[in-house]
């Protein structure tokens, strides 16, 4: 075979092959370039629908979630209180007068109230919600009752001029349910009860079925409230030592409030934070000081249901003589009795009672101080009484602010278990061992602050001394609030007669800008008192500032906790409350 012949045919007819591989080749490639080019568009296609699927999907259940919970809270503002235990005291939605009230009252307004507001006979008083947050309005309400020894019954309701952002619900002393008590004070005086709610609120106020006719009548009221209103009681609920008696109030509300008691005397005045039904305990231990001649250190309890079987532990600071119902009691020993719903108990002795513990079969309300008393042999005699936070709810860390007006400050320290604690005054510090339910006391001037610290819980108070350098001022007492109770926002009632009122704010010196009284920031003029200290590694920041009567808010903007005391002083008496006494 001619093998040249056919490799010059098949070498000829190569490259026409080489041609067409060539051109089918690059078809192939252009094909895949194509095929490619859209796969990558589909995909990004793709990819965009899906994710705007997925915002989609979280703007669909951010919008649910935002709807629940404003049907949740809508729902929450809305449900009337109603205790079950004992005798029965519902809170009815449309409330009215007690029709065994007396009727000539008469109400007397400031200013032009809304459209919104209405007033109905017998001092029924409703106003819009929204009214409440968009009229700059102060409406004062006076209701005067007159009947064979009646009691007048004052109203102050100061509406909030500003938008307030949501709060948090429940936490601190605000509650729905309040028992109230007045120790005997062994002077004349005006009982009064604040309550201040966020957005008006329908209040119910009863005492037990037992309670004395013509006084019962005198108390049990149904009301509504725009904002803040004052109370004045029958000075007769002064309890009486070592007996049995029906004399605590109860308060109910259909939404949170803040309470506080003032029991004004001649020269002489007692105030306590409330602390709500739902926080109390079955635990305490009484904080008080040693009385003057002719004082008492006191105690008292309230129960809240029937059959409650309470025990007391005596501590005495002198082991003297304490006789209840014909038997001697001393340091040490323990008295046990029973109540039922609404009856109250008071125990007073010559000794201070300051380490004695309180136990109960169920919770109960507990109360402590002094009949009178004075201090550092300057001033005259003062009222002192709070009521007690539950064991529980002591803190491990507290600032102490000062008194103003050169008044210097006795601080109390009670521990709860054997604890070494603390304490630091300006660069100084100290620390002493406690034994269960010890107290030690230290005092700081009007120029200084006090921080305390331990491993434990214990209770802090502070006891407000006359003026060195002038009339103003007397003995006041305040359960101190510890740095882990903070809030980030209060509403309280500054109550009037005195000459300067105070609030002293301690918060991390970082959020201190941020800071609001009533919406508006501290003017430099009102603050009569200012240091910083270390907590830790934490700095804070402690101010006094003046200033003026009626209602006041506190907040911070960034959302900051931090912890209030008020203070308020005129010839002869003075008066101290904390902002808040529980754990959050």
């Amino acid at each position: 075979m001619n093998t040249k012949f056919m490799y010059s045919r098949s070498s000829r007819a190569r490259p026409r092959a080489l041609v067409w591989e060539a051109v089918e080749a690059s078809k192939d490639l252009n094909q895949i370039k194509v095929s490619k080019r859209a796969n990558e568009e589909r995909e990004s296609k793709q990819r965009m629908c899906i994710c705007c699927l997925l915002i989609l999907i979280t703007l669909l259940v951010s919008s649910l979630y935002v709807a629940l919970l404003l049907v949740f809270r809508s729902r929450n503002c809305e449900i009337p209180t109603q205790l079950n235990i004992g005798e029965t005291s519902t809170l009815d939605v449309q409330t009215t007068m007690n029709p065994s009230l007396p009727q000539n009252i008469y109400i007397e307004n400031s200013k032009k109230i809304s459209s919104d507001t209405h007033t109905s006979p017998g001092a029924h008083v409703t106003l819009n919600p929204s009214s409440t947050r968009k009229a700059k309005t102060e409406m004062v309400t006076e209701m005067s009752t007159k009947s064979n020894g009646g009691v007048p019954f004052f109203s102050h309701v100061h509406t909030t001029p500003y938008p307030i952002s949501a709060q948090n619900f429940t936490i601190g002393n605000r509650g729905k349910g309040f028992v109230v008590l007045f120790m005997a004070s062994g002077l004349n005086s005006t009982k009064n009860v604040y309550v201040t709610s966020e957005n008006g609120v329908q209040l119910n106020i009863s005492t037990s079925s037992r309670l004395n006719t013509t006084l019962k009548t005198q108390i049990d009221r149904n009301v509504n409230i725009p904002s803040s209103q004052r109370i004045i009681l029958p000075p007769e609920l002064d309890l009486h030592s070592f007996e049995k008696e029906v004399k605590s109030v109860l308060i109910e509300t259909s939404s949170d409030v803040f309470i506080i008691s003032h029991d004004d005397g001649d020269s002489t005045v007692g105030s306590t934070t409330h602390i709500p039904l739902h926080k109390l305990s079955t635990k305490y231990v009484v904080i008080s000081t040693e009385p003057g001649h002719g004082a008492k250190s006191q105690l008292a309890v309230s129960a809240i249901q029937d059959n409650t079987r309470i025990s007391v532990t005596f501590k005495m600071r002198q082991n003297l003589t304490l006789v209840i119902e014909g038997n001697a009691f001393y340091d040490e020993y323990v008295f046990n009795f029973s109540l039922g719903r609404f009856q109250t108990y008071q125990i007073a002795h010559i000794t201070d009672l300051t380490g004695t513990s309180i136990e109960s079969s169920v919770p109960i309300a507990a109360f402590s101080g002094n009949d009178c008393n004075t201090f550092g042999n300057i001033g005259a005699c003062d009222h002192l009484f709070e009521q007690l936070p539950p064991i529980e709810s002591a803190d491990n860390a507290y600032i102490v602010p000062p008194n103003s007006d050169e008044r210097d400050t006795t601080i109390r320290m009670t521990a709860i278990v054997s604890s070494n604690i603390t304490y630091t005054i300006g660069r100084v510090s100290k620390t002493l061992y406690l034994c269960k339910f010890d107290s030690f006391n230290i005092t700081i001037t009007s120029s200084e602050a006090c921080y305390i610290r331990s491993d434990t819980p214990f209770f802090v108070t502070a006891f407000g001394l006359h003026s060195k350098n002038s009339s103003l001022g007397d003995p006041s007492m305040t359960i101190v609030t510890g740095i882990n109770q903070y809030l980030d926002y209060y509403k309280i009632v500054v109550p009037s007669g005195y000459d300067h009122n105070y609030v002293s704010i301690m918060m991390k010196h970082s959020s201190k800008y941020f800071f609001r009284i009533n919406g508006t920031v501290i003017k430099t003029s009102d603050i009569v008192f200012e240091e910083n200290l270390s907590v830790g590694k934490v700095a804070y920041n402690i101010r006094s500032i003046c200033v003026i009567e009626g209602e006041l808010t506190a907040s911070t903007v960034n959302g900051e906790r931090f912890g209030l005391m008020f203070a308020g002083v005129t010839d002869y008496e003075a008066y101290g409350f904390s902002g808040n006494s529980m754990l959050p």
